[in-house]
């Protein structure tokens, strides 16, 4: 459950555009009830509700998973929710003064106070007394649930029940005929929601002369936590607690990292002491401890060492100088110089060991660019240290060539080079270069020093050139450059379609339609497809009937031809890339069907004397017929036309015999365009 924090959210809408006033609710889910706190978010809204009170209504929406339909809703308080009467409050009042604070809001004559905790002045000037009460009142019931309850902001609901989810409904008791219009709150609350609160997280210390610095990121669990307090441990087992008022902030928050709260304890030096930090929810809930932070304090050093002077004798040497006051001598066990690559560290040790009444010394092993420290070391070990001396030696040595070049270059012409980052310490950028060709010279793209290791151009793509050839240059702050990196080659993309390949035979048998073309003359065509439309459909479309996966083969077949009639072919090349040429002109073509064989035709015959006739069946291959002839006789030369008989049958049944009788039967297949199979014959005796 997100938590809504009262003093940001109340105040800062108080202070925005003035709409119209409303509740705002949060609610926490325990292990056995629902608290719930809410505020009205306007000064004058504030005072009224406080004097009508407040309405609970809870509605059940769904439980053990279904839903609760018609909503079932009851009322958590009998009468509108108010102050509790001044007495009431005295003895948590003695006890907090965040409920003195309030109790002063709600009740006094005027009102006069001080934030409870720090930081009030970050608060925007309130001037009107009644906008002090209601800022001062929101801001005290913050830290104290229990105030809150008696100001009738706040509410335990103590018969939820797990496996049911509900809606609370803060109302303000505004009768029916008042003007006043002051928006309901709601939120949403589930005892199946219940998790612990975490520990407090980032909290860290740092161990000075006489006192300890504490501090802890207040935005990482704002949700949560509205004030925190600290406590201390001298054995690391009894704690106590510092702060006498909780710890918070009034501060806007700014994301994870805006807010950071801390708190100083002054300690005598050279003792160990232990800390850790608690939470407190606004329903008064107290987290469990954060991590233990330790340490001790310890005396600082008096003084500081100066660099004053420095030298460079040789390329690889220099000389320091320094400024330490006498005083100080026997406080230090000697010196160190440390040097990093830039001012902000990290730094290193180069030289130990240097007399504490040493002034000056001379380190070697300089690189380009050196920042240089000189540490006193004190004998009870605390460090003081010097501000950082840069020294740069002459340098006329280039950096190295860069390496690991590659490049991403889009349809668009959107090119994006990158390459592997040079170590060098002085290293000021990179210098880029192109051309069309490998042989000339290659010209600087780029006006000045190339900061990044990512370089983005737009160059174009749709000339005689298929590829791009860049190098690189690395330079450091003397603008000494490097060689040239190994040439990088970028392939531009292909964004032109191939020519097409073009019909120029045909031809037409038994088996299908032989086709044959001229290729595409394009070099980087992949594959060549051909479609097909049957031009005797209503509305015929075209068809992939194969792709050839080759450049160069010039002809095909198409033996998946059905029926006769006229056809249609085009074809076109794909290229690497998958673009189309443009489509072929459309080849017509009229293909008279396929050839049937004698032993295409399954032809046979039984004769049942019993019913007295003769029962004829067959069965052709796939191929559509339109007829089928049946001859007969009673000599295989003498057979005659004796039946038409429609293409979809597979049978006749002849009647009209003679007993004793031989019979020949022919069968013949008649497809479209009038094409002829040969005659099937057969011999019964009846």
């Amino acid at each position: 459950m997100k938590y809504l924090l009262i003093v940001f959210s109340i105040v800062s809408s108080m202070l925005q555009a003035q709409e119209a006033a409303s509740v705002k609710v949060i609610s926490r889910t325990q292990q056995d009830r629902v608290l719930l706190r809410w505020a009205v978010d306007q000064p004058q809204a504030w005072k009224e509700a406080n004097a009508r009170g407040f309405l609970i209504e809870r509605s059940t929406i769904s439980r053990n998973g279904e839903a609760v339909v018609p909503i079932e809703r009851s009322m958590l308080v009998t009468g509108p929710l108010k102050p509790k009467p001044l007495e009431a409050w005295e003895t948590l009042a003695t006890k907090d003064q965040n409920a003195a604070i309030l109790a002063q809001a709600l009740y006094g004559d005027s009102f006069e106070t001080s934030a409870p905790g720090e930081g009030l002045g970050a608060i925007y000037a309130i001037n009107e007394e009644l906008e002090q009460r209601f800022t001062f009142g929101l801001l005290a019931a913050e830290q104290n649930y229990e105030a809150a309850k008696l100001a009738g902001w706040a509410f335990e609901d103590t018969t939820a029940k797990k496996g049911q989810n509900y809606i609370y409904t803060i109302t303000v008791a505004i009768p029916g005929d008042s003007t006043l219009i002051i928006k309901n709150g709601t939120v949403y609350s589930s005892l199946d929601d219940f998790e612990p609160l975490p520990k407090p997280i980032g909290f860290f210390g740092l161990f000075e002369d006489n006192h300890a610095n504490l501090s802890w990121n207040f935005n990482l669990l704002q949700e949560l936590y509205t004030n925190y307090s600290i406590e201390r441990s001298e054995d690391n087992s009894v704690f106590e607690q510092l702060n006498a008022a909780p710890i918070f902030s009034v501060q806007e928050s700014n994301g994870p990292n805006g807010t950071s709260l801390s708190y100083t304890d002054s300690i005598p030096n050279n003792k160990t002491f232990y800390y850790r930090i608690k939470g407190k929810t606004a329903f008064g809930e107290v987290s469990p401890p954060s991590e233990i932070v330790s340490g001790k304090a310890q005396e600082n050093l008096a003084f500081s060492p100066r660099i004053t002077r420095k030298e460079i004798p040789t390329d690889s040497t220099a000389t320091l100088y320094w400024e330490f006051d006498q005083k100080g001598n026997d406080l230090i066990t000697g010196f160190e110089v440390h040097r990093a690559n830039s001012d902000n560290g990290p730094f290193e040790v180069v030289k130990k060991n240097i007399s504490n009444t040493a002034r000056t010394t001379t380190v070697g092993g300089l690189k380009r660019i050196n920042y240089f420290t000189v540490v006193a070391l004190g004998k009870n070990g605390v460090k003081s240290e010097s501000f950082a001396a840069m020294i740069q030696p002459v340098d006329s040595t280039p950096p190295l060539p860069p390496t690991e070049l590659s490049a991403a270059l889009d349809t668009t012409g959107i090119l994006r080079l990158s390459w592997k980052k040079n170590s060098e310490e002085d290293l000021k950028g990179y210098r880029i270069f192109t051309a069309n060709n490998p042989d000339v010279e290659f010209n600087e793209i780029t006006s000045k020093t190339h900061v990044s290791e990512i370089f983005v151009d737009t160059i174009p793509i749709k000339n005689l050139n298929n590829k791009i050839y860049f190098k690189i240059k690395a330079e450091d702050f003397r603008y000494n450059q490097s060689k040239f990196s190994e040439v990088l080659i970028v392939d531009k993309p292909d964004v032109t379609p191939p020519s097409p390949p073009f019909f120029k035979r045909y031809s037409s048998n038994t088996d299908g339609i032989a086709l044959q073309w001229t290729p595409s003359s394009s070099k980087d065509v992949n594959s060549q497809i051909i479609y097909r439309r049957n031009n005797a459909k209503t509305d015929p479309l075209w068809e992939q009937i194969t792709e050839i996966k080759s450049a160069l083969d010039s002809t095909y077949t198409d033996t998946s031809l059905q029926s006769t009639g006229s056809y249609s072919y085009t074809i076109i090349a794909k290229d690497k890339v998958g673009l189309e040429s443009s489509v072929t002109e459309a080849l017509t073509l009229f293909w008279n069907g396929k050839e049937i064989q004698e032993d295409d035709i399954k032809f046979s015959g039984t004769v049942d004397r019993e019913l007295r006739f003769i029962n004829l069946s067959w069965k052709m291959k796939d191929i559509p017929i339109v007829e089928y002839r049946l001859y007969r006789g009673t000599t295989k030369d003498d057979l005659k036309l004796y039946k038409v008989i429609d293409g979809s049958s597979n049978g006749y049944n002849d009647t009209s015999l003679e007993i004793n009788t031989d019979y020949w039967y022919g069968l013949q297949a008649i497809l479209n365009g009038g094409r002829t199979s040969p005659i099937k014959e057969i011999n019964l005796k009846y």
